[in-house]
């Protein structure tokens, strides 16, 4: 049986799903066993078509380390049959919901706007879906030796805003983007993509753009980066009133004034 100190040591190991399998009861019945849930949770997963967990992430849960842990789900790196890796999104015990069905169908709702990591399949407790290989934008913008490149960073700040308007024209409110730094992953290639859905909503009025461009542009650790990257000390009132612009009536003419200001 492996320790979970080698899987710790080595995120290319995996577990198959089966209820003897290592370390599989410390993440699948989170943050405490229950032996109804976990073996609920193990048919649902196996009925998704996974058969493997792969250990390893920036996240640890005791001594293993996994790919997310938030306030109501853990991510795990997983694979189905044929080897191809998937996210695998399980709901913990003690999350402030029942079921993971609403965020599916608001996540898959971001989807068909071309937004958000492509899901693959759910049921109460899990969502599987494509599996983003990349740090948060925080860490990104921390650590990236080519973040001083000015046509990276401008790439992703467009990539980001541009999902947010499509957030908006699909009339679902991403509700954490005033805070974005773990709710975007940049990936290797610098592609961005938006994540974690668990707070969305299609009844409040729509703000993606002016919340993603407050932390982007305006407030906080990524803002002063990406001000000095860009140079965009100067154009604070220009934009903020861009935005305002935006949020009163959100065209894509009015879009286009926050991107052009930018670029300027």
């Amino acid at each position: 049986m492996l320790s979970k100190r080698s899987l710790q040591q080595n995120d290319l190991l995996q577990t198959s799903i089966n209820a003897d399998s290592p370390h599989l009861v410390d993440v699948i019945s989170y943050p405490k066993f229950d032996n109804n849930e976990y073996f609920e949770r193990l048919n649902e997963i196996r009925s998704l078509g996974v058969r493997y967990v792969v250990w390893g992430g920036r996240s640890v849960l005791g001594k293993i380390a996994i790919a997310g842990k938030g306030c109501v789900s853990l991510v795990l790196r997983a694979k189905f049959q044929d080897q191809s890796i998937c996210a695998l999104k399980i709901r913990r015990l003690d999350a402030n919901r029942c079921s993971m069905e609403r965020e599916a169908e608001l996540h898959k709702i971001a989807n068909s706007a071309g937004v958000g990591p492509k899901i693959f399949g759910n049921s109460k407790n899990i969502i599987i879906m494509e599996f983003i290989d990349g740090l948060s934008v925080i860490d990104w913008i921390k650590r990236d030796e080519n973040v001083s490149d000015s046509r990276i960073v401008l790439k992703i700040v467009f990539e980001i805003l541009e999902q947010c308007y499509l957030l908006d024209r699909a009339h679902l409110d991403h509700g954490q983007l005033s805070y974005l730094d773990y709710h975007v992953i940049v990936s290797g290639s610098y592609e961005a993509t938006i994540v974690d859905f668990e707070s969305s909503s299609t009844q409040r009025r729509t703000s993606n753009v002016t919340c993603a461009a407050q932390s982007l542009l305006l407030n906080g650790f990524i803002s002063k980066r990406i001000d000095d990257i860009l140079s965009l000390q100067n154009k604070k009132e220009r934009l903020i009133y861009a935005l305002k612009l935006y949020k009163s009536c959100q065209t894509r003419t009015n879009f286009d004034k926050i991107l052009d200001l930018i670029l300027e």
